[in-house]
């Protein structure tokens, strides 16, 4: 998988979700141990490899392969 979220840094605040330029990423319905719904990958193969979620993460929770 191109993209990874390291479900432990993520807190959820949305911005790889809003800054993806072709959607792959979502804000899911699980939390992780501090209470936070985290993202996830929903589209996998349409991602462009541009790393805009990771450049914009203010976490370093995104990583891009």
């Amino acid at each position: 998988m191109p993209v990874e979220v390291d479900e432990r840094l993520c807190k959820g605040c949305n911005i790889c979700v809003y800054r993806c330029p072709v959607d792959v990423l979502e804000l899911s319905e699980r939390r992780n141990e501090k209470g936070y719904n985290v993202a996830e990958v929903k589209s996998p193969d349409d991602c462009i490899h541009c790393r805009v979620c990771e450049k914009n993460c203010p976490d370093f929770a995104i990583t891009v392969s």
